[in-house]
C-alpha cells in the first residue's frame, strides 16, 4: 500500500524522476505494475488513478511516463475542479477542464476518446468551452469532438460558452455546426443563456446567425427574459429590430416596467412608470385597432386591483408609488401567466416591504399568494413555511395576533407539502432522497410551530373543529422525523429545536398545550421512535430548565390521562422511570404509577428470560416483547 501511495503522490506532485524509478523497478512484473498504475487513491474529495491526477495537475512528464507503461487512458475517477466534485472523469476531461493544452494533445495522440463523458454526460469540449479556451476547443473539434453533445441537463458546449461570455468560442462553435436553436431541459436556448448574463455582444452575434426567439418552459422568450431580468439595454436592442412584433414589444415594455417596480436591485419608480407608459402608448399608436389588454380577474393578494386600461388611468397613479407597485404585480401576472414561478420573488419582496412597515395583512396575503404559486407548480415551499412560522411569532410578540384563517391556511399548505414530499421520497433515487427527507423533517417542525401558535389564539368552536379535522388528517399520515419521532415526541421534548429568530421566543418545548391538542385529536400516546422511546420516555429524558417542572408534570399527567403504558421499555431495555433525568421527575412518575398485574407478569418473563414465543397468543407475544 505504501508503494501505491508513493506512485500516486509522485504523479500528483509532478515528481517525474521519482515516478520513473518506482515504475522501472517492475520491469519483469508487468501485471503487478499495472495494478499499481490503475489503483484509485482517495485524496480528500478526489478518487483518481495516477494518470488522471497527473493530467488534472498539468504534469506532462508524469503523464508521458504513465502512458509509456500502458496506463489505462480511459480510466475514470472523481476530481475536484473549482470547488465542484466531478465523478467519472477521464484523464482527457480533467486536462481539458484545467486548460492543459499539451496534455490534451498528448492524450488524443495516444488514442483518448475525445467524446468521453462524465457521470453528468459532460465532455472535454464542454469543460473547456466553459472556460473559454479557444485553442483547446478548436483542437478537440478538429479531432472529432461533437459540438452538439448534451449533458444530463441537455445543455450544450455552445450554451455554456454563451453563459460565460466567451465570444470567440461561441462564434467558432457556430461555424463548426453548433445548433443555435437547441433547447435544454428548461427549454432555454443559447439566446437565453447570453441574455441571462447580459452578454449583448454575443446576443447580437447569435441573432446575426438567425437564433430564434423561442419560449422556454416558463413561457419566456429571450426578449421577455431580458424584461424580467430588468436588462434595459438588451430589451431596447430586441424591440428595435424589425422582426419584433408590436405585441411582443408591448409585453416586453410592460413587463420591464412592472418588474423594475418590484425588484430591489433594479428599483426605480420613475423608470417603472416610464416603461409601463411606453407599453400603454404602443397599444394606442397607429391607425389600426387598439390592442386591448387581456385583463385578469381581480386577485385578492393585489387588493383586487383593476389594471389600468388607458393612458389617463395610468397617469392618475403616476405619483402614487403604492399603486404603481401593485399595478406592476398585476401586469407581471398577466404577461407571465398566473401560474408562472417567476412571479414569486417580486411578490415575496413586496410582501417583505409591507412587513417592514407593519402592514401585516397585506404582507400575509402576498406571501400566501407566492406560496400558492409555488405549490401549484410542485416547487418546495419549505422556505415559505419557515418564513410564515417566524413571522406569525413576530406578530404575536408585538401583540398583533394573526387570524385563525391565515394560520390555518399555512398549516393546510404544510400538510399538503408533507404529503407531496412523502410521495416523492418513495419514488426518489438515493442521491435525492436525503434532501427530500431533510425537507420532510423541516415541514414537520414548521407544522409543530403552527400548532403551538394556534394555542396563542382565541379560537371559536367552529375554528377548533376545523383545526381538529385538518390535524387528524395529518396524523393519519403518521408524520415522523428521520429518527422516527412523531409530533407528540417533538411537542414533549426539551430538545426540539426552534432556531428561527422570533419562533424560539414563542414556541418553546416541552409544550403542554400543544401536547394536549395532539392527544385530543388522536395522536398515539404509546408510539415509539427509532430508539424505542415513547413520548413518556422523551419528556423525562431532558432535565427541566428553570420554571419547566410544572409544565412537564402537566404533560406527564396528560399522557397518563390518554392511556400511557408506563412500563414499556425502549431499545436499551429501560422504562421511562429508569431514564428520568431528574429526581423530581422520577418522584412524580412514582406517584403516578399504576402498574397492572399483567405488566408485572410480562416484565418478570422478560427479566428471567422465560420462553414464551409460540406458547401464548400473538397479541400477548407483542405485549410481552414491549416490556
Amino acid at each position: 500500500m505504501e508503494l501505491v501511495n508513493d506512485i500516486y503522490k509522485s504523479a500528483r506532485q509532478g515528481s517525474s524522476s521519482n515516478l520513473k524509478i518506482l515504475l522501472s523497478s517492475f520491469k519483469s512484473k508487468a501485471k503487478e505494475r499495472s495494478k499499481l498504475i490503475e489503483h484509485k487513491t482517495k485524496d480528500n474529495d478526489q478518487i483518481t488513478t495516477p494518470l488522471i491526477i497527473a493530467s488534472r495537475n498539468g504534469h506532462i512528464k508524469c503523464v508521458k511516463i504513465l502512458l509509456s507503461y500502458d496506463a489505462n487512458i480511459e480510466a475514470r475517477g472523481t476530481v475536484k475542479i473549482d470547488d465542484q466534485i466531478i465523478e467519472e472523469t477521464s484523464a482527457l476531461w480533467a486536462a481539458a477542464a484545467k486548460g492543459e493544452m499539451e496534455i490534451v494533445k498528448l492524450l488524443i495522440k495516444k488514442g483518448a476518446n475525445v467524446n468521453s463523458r462524465t457521470k453528468t454526460n459532460s465532455t472535454p469540449l464542454r469543460a473547456t468551452a466553459y472556460d473559454g479556451r479557444l485553442d483547446i476547443v478548436s483542437y478537440l473539434v478538429e479531432h472529432g469532438a461533437d459540438v452538439n453533445v448534451k449533458n444530463n441537463f441537455e445543455n450544450t458546449p455552445l450554451m455554456v460558452a454563451c453563459y460565460n461570455g466567451h465570444r470567440s468560442v461561441v462564434n467558432y462553435l457556430i461555424e463548426k455546426g453548433a445548433k443555435v436553436d437547441a433547447q435544454d431541459k428548461q427549454g432555454n436556448t443559447v439566446l437565453h443563456y447570453a441574455v441571462e448574463r447580459g452578454h449583448l455582444d454575443i446576443v447580437k452575434d447569435l441573432v446575426a446567425k438567425r437564433a430564434s426567439q423561442l419560449a422556454n418552459n416558463l413561457g419566456l422568450t429571450p426578449l421577455l427574459l431580458a424584461s424580467n431580468d430588468c436588462k434595459i439595454e438588451m430589451v431596447e436592442y430586441f424591440i428595435a429590430r424589425p422582426d419584433c412584433s408590436k405585441l411582443n414589444e408591448i409585453h416586453s415594455l410592460e413587463l420591464l416596467g412592472a418588474t423594475i417596480a418590484n425588484e430591489p436591485d433594479a428599483y426605480d419608480i420613475d423608470k417603472a412608470y416610464e416603461f409601463m407608459m411606453r407599453g400603454m402608448r404602443k397599444r394606442y399608436k397607429g391607425d389600426k385597432c387598439v390592442i386591448k389588454k387581456d385583463v385578469l380577474p381581480p386577485i385578492q393578494a393585489y387588493q383586487n386591483r383593476s389594471e389600468c386600461q388607458t393612458e389617463d388611468e395610468l397617469k392618475d397613479i403616476q405619483k402614487d408609488s403604492h399603486a404603481i407597485h401593485m399595478e406592476g404585480l398585476v401586469v407581471r401576472e398577466r404577461v407571465l401567466g398566473p401560474k408562472n414561478t417567476e412571479l414569486r420573488f417580486p411578490v415575496r419582496y413586496r410582501g417583505a416591504v409591507f412587513a417592514d412597515s407593519a402592514n401585516f395583512e397585506l404582507c400575509i396575503a402576498l406571501w400566501k399568494h407566492a406560496m400558492d404559486i409555488g405549490q401549484q407548480n410542485d416547487l418546495a415551499v419549505v422556505d415559505d413555511l419557515k418564513i410564515f412560522g417566524d413571522f406569525f411569532c413576530h406578530m404575536i410578540q408585538r401583540k398583533v395576533f394573526p387570524s385563525f384563517a391565515d394560520v390555518f391556511d399555512v398549516l393546510e399548505h404544510a400538510v399538503l407539502e408533507y404529503e407531496k414530499l412523502s410521495q416523492k421520497i418513495q419514488k426518489a433515487e438515493e442521491n435525492k432522497s436525503k434532501t427530500l427527507k431533510d425537507d420532510l423533517e423541516s415541514v414537520m417542525h414548521r407544522s409543530l410551530y403552527l400548532l403551538t401558535i394556534f394555542e396563542q389564539l382565541n379560537l371559536t368552536e367552529s375554528a377548533e373543529k376545523m383545526l381538529h379535522q385538518l390535524l387528524y388528517r395529518y396524523l393519519c399520515m403518521n408524520p415522523r422525523t428521520k429518527q422516527g419521532k412523531t409530533l407528540v415526541h417533538l411537542a414533549v421534548s426539551g430538545a426540539t429545536p426552534t432556531d428561527e429568530h422570533y419562533t424560539k421566543d414563542v414556541c418553546t418545548y416541552p409544550c403542554y398545550k400543544t401536547t394536549k391538542l395532539l392527544l385530543q385529536t388522536g395522536a398515539q400516546v404509546n408510539t415509539i421512535d427509532d430508539e424505542g422511546n415513547t413520548p413518556l420516555h422523551t419528556v423525562v429524558m431532558t432535565k427541566p430548565k428553570q420554571g419547566q417542572q410544572e409544565t412537564m408534570e402537566k404533560i406527564i399527567s396528560s399522557l397518563y390521562d390518554s392511556g400511557v403504558h408506563e412500563d414499556l421499555t425502549n431499545s436499551a431495555g429501560k422504562t421511562a422511570l429508569e431514564v428520568s433525568a431528574s429526581k423530581e421527575l422520577k418522584q412524580f412518575l412514582i406517584v403516578k404509577r399504576r402498574i397492572l398485574l399483567k405488566c408485572l407478569a410480562a416484565r418478570a418473563i422478560k427479566h428471567y428470560q422465560l420462553q414464551f414465543t409460540g406458547l401464548v397468543p400473538k397479541s400477548m407475544e407483542m405485549f410481552i416483547t414491549a416490556h
